[in-house]
């Protein structure tokens, strides 16, 4: 999934190291971190009927929401 941040960069977000990279260049603050993460790991919690397509989505229109 592409993901478009503040600085118009593209991000795949697919896995949890990838999906770190791209809290750290937001430089956010602590409390706002265990955000995201509780978002993504709502999102791609094991044992979810979505598909990795719709989880992807899903996480792309939450991150647009959060900013």
């Amino acid at each position: 999934m592409l993901i478009l941040d503040l600085y118009k960069t593209y991000y795949s977000i697919m896995i949890r190291r990838e999906f770190q990279e791209y809290i750290d260049k937001l430089d956010l603050k602590s409390n706002e971190v265990e955000g995201y993460w509780s978002l993504y790991d709502r999102i791609f919690e094991p044992n979810s009927p979505l598909t990795f397509n719709q989880k992807t989505n899903l996480l792309l229109s939450e991150l647009r929401k959060m900013k």
